[in-house]
Order: structure tokens, then sequence, then C-alpha cells
């Protein structure tokens, strides 16, 4: 049985591998991930984003507008009995 730790662990790095490591690491300052755990089953996402920053408003809040924040991502499920992984959705930058 693998901790929550190292499940979160599996699961992130599979996601940054499905997307690629390089453009993951290249584009780093505009990802985000997250993990929760659900009846035994570590669910983990991974988001990478490749376009400019939006400008921030005067207030300093990120102007958000209706665009999908991440256009590329992979989520996947961890079993923590025996560490396997099971994408669930998946979009790709082209080069992967």
């Amino acid at each position: 049985m693998l901790t929550a730790e190292e499940a979160k662990r599996i699961g992130i790095r599979a996601c940054i591998d499905k997307i690629g490591y390089e453009f993951c690491k290249k584009h780093a300052d505009l990802g985000v991930c997250s993990c929760g755990e659900n009846d035994g089953i570590m669910e983990c996402y991974v988001g990478v984003d490749d376009r400019p920053e939006p400008e921030e408003k005067e207030t300093g809040y990120l102007l958000i507008d209706d665009e999908e924040f991440a256009p590329y991502y992979a989520s996947c499920n961890v079993n923590m009995e025996d560490g396997s992984v099971e994408f669930t959705e998946c979009c790709l930058p082209e080069a992967v």
C-alpha cells in the first residue's frame, strides 16, 4: 500500500511525463497541479499554459476570461494498493 505522498509523486510525475517533461519544465511558471484521494485512488492533474500571461487589472487581480486556464493537461488515477497508473484525460502539445 502506497502512502498518499508516494501516490501523489507517482501521479504527478506520470502526468508530467505524458505532457512532456521538457515542455512542462519550460512552462513551469504557468503550470498547476492538484491531487485528491478517493477510496484508495489518488486522482492527479497537471495543467500547463504556454500562452503569454494575461494582463493584470489595476486591482492586481489577473484578468480572467472564458478561456480554459491550461490548454495542455493530463489527469490520472494512481491505485494506492499497487501503484498502477491509469490516465483519464489528456490534451497534449503537438510536439509530444
